[in-house]
């Protein structure tokens, strides 16, 4: 095996008094990569081979190893060289990427290369992530025609923290959305299923036989509203708007009023740092509208 993703992670004072397991569940590490790591004799603390049982000290250092090799169906995106994208935000683990308007997120078929994921891989290929070959992996999807901040990860084990993250709501994003019609109310939350439409595939619809789908939103101007995702279904924020009668403006699918573009921009995310107890906050400095 070679070509490992080296990790030496530091133990802050609020991790003190936990054994080795309980941080790593803390951390998120899903059980079979804990099992993983504890059969192959691969955690170190202070560079000392540790059972999982002991305590931590502020100031510890536990480092260990990942291959390619321990996961099935890693994801892989050729490289496309010829766009750039706009990082916000790296770290050795993800990147918060400011994706255009009408960029796909990732491929469809073999001979696709013109997608976020692919100029993400481009990006990686320039730079160097953990001693080994850095890859763009996909930990939530942005519609086509939504823009704006999107976390992809750098790494397998990021993948199944982030998605961990998503799950249990740790991490919170927020969007803008300009729509067709005055706004009424002031601020609300919209608590609908969503079901695929039985008449096009493509399209969603609200439906009690759907999946639980939470909207919040809040009112910044006659058209405007600022609305944070709750869960994160297909088409969730463009279904739930026009279910109100308020469709986003260029969204030709649910009935907006025509545009450019669909004005639907994801503008804030709230993330916590994978191994720390910090959180972080990523805001656009673009405004949406500039461009429409």
């Amino acid at each position: 095996m070679i070509n490992p993703w080296q990790y030496q992670i530091n133990i802050e004072h609020i991790s003190a008094g936990l054994t080795l397991k309980d941080q790593l569940i803390q951390w998120r590490f899903p059980r079979w990569i804990r099992g993983l790591l504890r059969q192959q004799k691969r955690l170190f603390i202070n560079g000392q081979l540790a059972s999982t049982a002991t305590i931590l000290k502020a100031g510890d250092i536990i480092s260990f190893d990942l291959f390619a090799e321990d996961f099935s169906g890693l994801q892989s995106y050729p490289a496309n060289f010829e766009a750039t994208i706009s990082v916000v935000f790296e770290d050795e683990d993800y990147l918060i990427i400011d994706k255009p308007s009408g960029m796909k997120m990732h491929p469809h078929s073999p001979n696709e290369d013109d997608t976020l994921l692919n100029y993400a891989q481009a990006y990686l290929e320039k730079s160097n992530s953990r001693n080994a070959e850095a890859r763009a992996m996909m930990t939530h999807r942005l519609d086509r025609n939504t823009s704006g901040l999107v976390v992809a990860a750098k790494n397998p084990l990021a993948v199944a923290i982030l998605d961990q993250m998503f799950a249990d709501k740790t991490i919170k994003r927020f969007y803008t959305a300009e729509v067709s019609h005055d706004i009424e109310q002031n601020e609300g939350t919209i608590n609908s299923p969503i079901a695929v439409d039985p008449q096009n595939p493509y399209k969603r619809i609200v439906s009690i036989d759907g999946q639980s789908a939470i909207t919040h939103f809040e009112k910044i101007a006659q058209r405007t509203l600022k609305l944070q995702l709750e869960t994160g279904r297909t088409h969730q924020i463009r279904v739930h708007l026009a279910s109100l009668g308020l469709p986003i403006v260029g969204d030709d699918l649910y009935g907006g009023t025509p545009a450019k573009r669909m004005l639907l921009d994801s503008t804030e995310i709230e993330i916590p740092e994978l191994f720390s107890s910090r959180t972080n906050f990523y805001q656009k400095t673009s405004n949406l509208f500039d461009s429409k």
